[in-house]
């Protein structure tokens, strides 16, 4: 059974979260002309979700091995943690959740409804 590390909810003001690497500057997504840019594949994934004007995005990191029950994957790799932390948050960095996990790589799956645009994400880490 996964036990739930943290919840978030908020109004995502661009339908944009980011499941990263805590110790990557917020930043690190605007490249040189002010626009979005690639994140770092290894560090970062970014997910589409329910934009604000439609409702309120509910996020659940779970520690555990078991998938979640009604949900469908959309991410299932291994993401480098410099440092152990791993922050879920919005655009602008004043929706997040910091969790900590051991330094290095480790294996974050990501699971929603089966919808195009979700407003429910669990993120789960592997046991501690």
């Amino acid at each position: 059974m996964n036990e739930k590390l943290a919840a978030l909810q908020f109004a995502a003001s661009n339908g944009v979260v980011f499941v990263e690497d805590a110790d990557r500057p917020l930043s690190a997504e605007i490249n040189s002309s002010g626009e979005l840019a690639e994140p770092d594949p290894t560090r970062s994934v970014t997910i589409g979700v329910a934009h604000a004007m439609d409702g309120l995005v509910l996020i659940e990191v779970q520690e555990g091995e078991k998938e979640p029950d009604g949900l469908s994957e959309l991410f299932d790799a291994y993401l480098t943690f410099e440092h152990g932390r791993l922050r879920v948050r919005d655009v602008t960095g004043d929706n997040l959740v910091t969790i900590g996990l051991s330094p290095g790589p480790s294996r974050v799956r990501i699971y929603s409804e089966a919808v195009e645009v979700p407003e429910f994400l669990v993120v789960l880490v592997p046991p501690l």
